[in-house]
């Protein structure tokens, strides 16, 4: 029952995150049918995508392919969504959020990489920003990724991958 409370919360905030200021519905969407569309959704990457991230070391081609493959799971859904899909910016972030949520509640193992959007750019200091609502490939993506690489300092417990990097430069807005 608490994990059920847990794994609902975190969706919503995940949702929240990834959806904001991406439009990612048609006009006229039904209510009904949104959420249809996100518990479909749920399932596909807590089922699909999920158990992978349950060993150490997931490597950057198998993560870009597991975005590409959100990515491409919502083009069932066309009729819904702006474009007739999620592009890779708004699939690598409801991704790397929800991993975020589950390696912090020690769900999973550490995350390969941090959810990308203009805070973590601008507090990185990486120019030029890329709006990660506009991002369309996984080159754009990795650039910024492998940008953030360069700040890693493996002797220094608080920078020394990815995710803990973006831990520590993240903050809500009203902190």
């Amino acid at each position: 029952m608490k994990s059920t409370f847990i794994n609902s919360e975190i969706w919503s905030l995940t949702i929240g995150g990834a959806f904001q200021r991406a439009n990612v519905y048609n006009p006229d969407v039904l209510e009904k049918d949104k959420k249809d569309f996100k518990f479909m959704l749920k399932g596909y990457i807590d089922n699909t995508i999920v158990p992978s991230y349950n060993k150490v070391n997931m490597s950057d081609d198998i993560h870009i392919e597991n975005i590409k493959s959100v990515q491409q799971y919502t083009s069932n859904f066309d009729k819904l969504l702006t474009n007739g899909q999620f592009n890779f910016g708004v699939s690598q972030k409801l991704l790397n959020l929800y991993l975020k949520y589950l390696w912090c509640l020690g769900v999973i193992s550490e995350p390969p990489h941090f959810p990308v959007d203009r805070i973590i750019q601008q507090k990185l200091k990486f120019k030029p920003i890329i709006a990660w609502t506009k991002i369309e490939t996984s080159e754009e993506y990795m650039s910024i990724v492998n940008f953030a690489r360069t700040k890693i300092n493996l002797k220094d417990e608080f920078s020394n991958s990815l995710s803990v990097i973006e831990l520590n430069l993240f903050s809500r807005r009203n902190d």
